[in-house]
C-alpha cells in the first residue's frame, strides 16, 4: 500500500511538472506572439512617419522655389524700374546679372576691409620691421607671424588651464582618499566596539546560563563523558578483535608492505650509485669541454679581427689594391641588391600584411557567427531553464518564508521563556555591578581623598606648565616674526630692483605694441565661441524638426512604460494588500506567475515594505486622531470596523 501511494505520489508530482513546462511553453508562444503583433505595428507607424517627413520635406523644397522664383520676380521688376532696358531680360541673365552685381558688391566690401586691414595694421607692420632689421615683409608674412604668436598665446593659456584643472583633479583625488581613509578609520573603530560589545553580551549570557545550570551542565558533561568512554571502549575493542580474527591476513598485508618499501629504497639507491658512478667518470670530461668552450668563446671574437687586420695588411704589402677594391665594390653590390629587394618588394608585403589582416578578420568574423549559431541553438532551452529556475527560486523563497513562520508559531513557548530567562539575567547582572561598584567605594573610603588630592596638585601643575610653554612660545613666535618681517623687507627689496631692471626689457611697450593682434584675438574667440553656439542651436532645431514624429513616438513610448510599471506595481500592491487581508497566498503567487517576465523579487519587496509603511501610518494616524493609546483599545477599535 505504502508502495503504490509513492508512486501515485511521484506520478502526481510527475504531471504537475509536465503541466507547468507545458503552461510556460504556451505563455512563451504567447508572448511571441504579440511580439510579432507589436513589431507589425511599430513598423506601420515608423512607415506612416517617414511618408509624414519626405511630404514635408518636398512641400518645403517647392516651398523654397515658389519663393525663389517669386524673388526672381520683384528683382525683374526692380531692374526694369531702375533701368528701362533691363525689363527685356529674361530669367537665365537675369540671373547672372543678380550675380555680377552681389560679384560686385563683395569685391567692393573685401577691398574695403583689406583697406581698413592695411591701415589698422600700420603700427604693428613697424614694429614687425623694426624687430626684423627693416626687412620687407609681404601681407601673407605678417599674417603668418600674427597667427603663429596668436597660436602660441592660445596654446599657453589652454596649457595653464590644462594645468590648473589637474591641480584641481589631484586636490580633489587627494581629499576623497583622505575622506575614504577617515570613512575606513571611523568604520573600523565602530565595528570593533560593536564587536566587542556583542562578544561582551554573549560571555555574560554564556555565564548567566552557566551559573543558572551548573548542577544540568555537571550531570550532562558527566553523561556526555560516560558516552565518549564506552564509544571509545567499544571501537578499541572492535579494531582489537578484527586484527585478532584476521592476525593472518595482517601479518601477509604487513609483510608485503614492508616488502615493496625495501625494493623502493634499493631501487632509489641504485640510481643514486650510477649517478655518482657517471659523475665521477665523466666529471674530468666535462671540465675539460666546459674550459675549453670559455676560451673559445673569449678567442673567437679577437681571432677574427686579426684575421681581418692581417688580411688587410699583407694585401697592403703585395700591393693588392684591385683585390681590395673588388672586395669593397662587393660589399657596396650586397649592400645596394638588398636596398633594391626591399624597395622591390614593398608593394608585396604590404599585399601580404593586407591579406593577413583580412583573414584574422574572417577568422574572427567566422568565430563570432559560429559562436550566434551556437547559442541560437540553445537560446530555447536556455530560456525554459531560465524559466524553470524561476519558478524553483519562488517556489523555495515562498516555503522558507512559511518555514520560519512556522518555526516562529512552533518555539514561541521556548522563544518567551528565553526572553524572560535574558532579562532575568540582565537584571542581575545591573545588581552585581551596582553591588561591586559601592563595594568598591566603600573599601577606597580612606583613599580617596588622598587621590583627589593629588589631582588637584597634578592638575594645577599642568596649568602652570601649560602657561609657562605659552609665554616662552609666544616670546619665541616674536623673535621668529622680527626676523621674518626683516627677510621679507629684504625679499621685497630684491625683487623691486629685479623688476626696475626687467622694466628695461619693455614688456609693457611690447604689450602696448601688440595691442591690436590681442583684441583682435579676443574678439576672434568670442566670434568662434558665438558661432560654435548658434551652430548648436541650429543643429538641435533642425534635428528636432527633421525627428519631430521620432521624437514624439519615442516621447509616448516613455509614457507607455511608466504607465506600465505603475500599473503592475498597483496590481502587485492589491495582491499583497489581499493576501494580509486573507492571510492566503494563492492571489499573490497568480499575480506573481503572470507577472513573471516584468518583475524581480526586489520589486515585490519593495511593494510589501511600502505597504507595511503605509499601514504604519495609517494605525498612528488613527491613534492620533481618537487617543487609543491602549492596544488593547486599538485592537477592539479595529475589530469594530473604526
Amino acid at each position: 500500500m505504502e508502495a503504490v501511494s509513492t508512486n501515485q505520489r511521484a506520478l502526481d508530482r510527475k504531471n504537475m511538472f509536465c503541466l507547468r513546462l507545458q503552461t510556460n511553453y504556451r505563455a512563451r508562444l504567447g508572448r511571441r506572439a504579440m511580439w510579432r503583433k507589436r513589431k507589425l505595428w511599430v513598423h506601420a507607424r515608423e512607415t506612416r512617419a517617414a511618408i509624414v517627413i519626405q511630404c514635408a520635406i518636398r512641400v518645403h523644397l517647392a516651398w523654397k522655389k515658389v519663393k525663389r522664383q517669386r524673388a526672381m520676380a520683384q528683382y525683374l521688376n526692380f531692374v526694369g524700374a531702375m533701368k528701362p532696358g533691363g525689363a527685356k531680360l529674361d530669367y537665365e541673365e537675369a540671373l547672372a546679372h543678380a550675380a555680377i552685381k552681389v560679384q560686385g558688391a563683395w569685391r567692393r566690401k573685401q577691398a574695403y576691409k583689406q583697406a581698413r586691414r592695411m591701415k589698422g595694421a600700420k603700427s604693428y607692420y613697424k614694429a614687425i620691421k623694426g624687430k626684423y632689421g627693416n626687412v620687407n615683409l609681404s601681407l601673407d608674412q605678417i599674417d603668418d607671424l600674427a597667427a603663429s604668436k596668436m597660436q602660441a598665446l592660445w596654446k599657453g593659456k589652454k596649457a595653464r588651464r590644462e594645468t590648473t584643472v589637474l591641480k584641481e583633479s589631484q586636490r580633489q583625488l587627494r581629499e576623497a582618499k583622505a575622506a575614504v581613509l577617515i570613512q575606513k578609520m571611523v568604520r573600523g573603530r565602530q565595528t570593533r566596539k560593536r564587536m566587542k560589545a556583542e562578544m561582551d553580551q554573549r560571555k555574560m549570557r554564556r555565564l548567566g546560563g552557566f551559573f543558572k545550570n551548573n548542577c544540568f551542565l555537571k550531570c550532562w558533561m558527566m553523561w556526555v563523558k560516560f558516552t565518549d568512554e564506552a564509544l571509545h571502549f567499544k571501537e578499541v575493542a572492535n579494531r582489537t578483535l578484527g586484527r585478532w580474527l584476521n592476525r593472518g591476513l595482517v601479518r601477509g598485508f604487513n609483510a608485503l608492505v614492508m616488502y615493496a618499501q625495501a625494493k623502493k629504497d634499493k631501487r632509489i639507491k641504485v640510481q643514486k650509485a650510477a649517478l655518482l658512478i657517471g659523475k665521477r667518470d665523466a666529471g674530468p670530461r666535462d671540465k675539460m669541454w666546459g674550459y675549453w668552450a670559455d676560451y673559445m668563446d673569449d678567442k673567437r671574437e679577437l681571432w677574427i679581427q686579426v684575421q681581418s687586420k692581417c688580411s688587410k695588411f699583407l694585401h697592403l704589402l703585395a700591393a693588392d689594391s684591385a683585390s681590395t677594391a673588388f672586395q669593397e665594390w662587393k660589399e657596396m653590390t650586397i649592400k645596394d641588391r638588398k636596398a633594391k629587394k626591399r624597395r622591390t618588394h614593398f608593394k608585396l608585403f604590404q599585399g601580404w600584411k593586407g591579406w593577413d589582416q583580412a583573414m584574422q578578420e574572417m577568422r574572427h568574423f567566422k568565430a563570432i557567427s559560429e559562436t550566434i549559431k551556437a547559442k541560437w541553438k540553445v537560446s530555447l532551452l536556455r530560456e525554459g531553464l531560465y524559466d524553470f529556475r524561476g519558478c524553483v527560486d519562488d517556489l523555495l523563497y515562498n516555503r522558507s518564508l512559511v518555514g520560519d513562520a512556522i518555526l516562529m508559531w512552533q518555539n514561541k513557548i521556548v522563544i518567551h521563556a528565553f526572553r524572560a530567562v535574558d532579562e532575568y539575567a540582565q537584571a542581575q547582572i545591573h545588581y552585581r555591578k551596582t553591588v561591586a561598584t559601592f563595594r568598591r567605594r566603600y573599601e577606597l573610603r580612606t583613599v580617596l581623598p588622598m587621590i583627589r588630592g593629588w589631582h588637584d596638585w597634578t592638575s594645577e601643575k599642568l596649568e602652570r606648565k601649560r602657561v609657562a610653554n605659552k609665554a616662552a612660545f609666544k616670546l619665541y613666535s616674536k623673535m621668529i616674526s622680527t626676523c621674518l618681517d626683516i627677510w621679507v623687507n629684504i625679499i621685497r627689496d630684491r625683487k623691486l630692483a629685479e623688476r626696475e631692471m626687467a622694466a628695461k626689457g619693455s614688456k609693457t611697450l611690447m604689450r602696448i605694441a601688440k595691442r591690436p593682434m590681442v583684441v583682435s584675438f579676443e574678439r576672434w574667440k568670442n566670434y568662434s565661441a558665438e558661432q560654435a553656439r548658434h551652430r548648436q542651436i541650429v543643429a538641435r532645431i533642425s534635428y528636432r524638426w527633421r525627428n519631430a514624429n521620432v521624437v514624439l513616438t519615442f516621447g509616448n513610448w516613455v509614457s507607455f512604460v511608466d504607465l506600465a510599471i505603475e500599473e503592475r506595481l498597483k496590481m502587485l500592491k492589491e495582491a499583497v494588500l489581499d493576501a494580509m487581508r486573507t492571510g492566503e497566498l494563492v492571489s499573490l503567487m497568480r499575480t506573481a506567475r503572470q507577472q513573471r517576465r516584468k518583475y524581480h523579487r526586489a520589486n515585490l519587496e519593495d511593494v510589501m515594505k511600502q505597504v507595511l509603511a503605509e499601514e504604519h501610518q495609517t494605525v498612528e494616524a488613527m491613534v492620533q486622531q481618537h487617543g487609543l493609546m491602549n492596544p488593547a483599545l486599538l485592537g477592539s477599535y479595529a475589530r469594530a470596523g473604526g
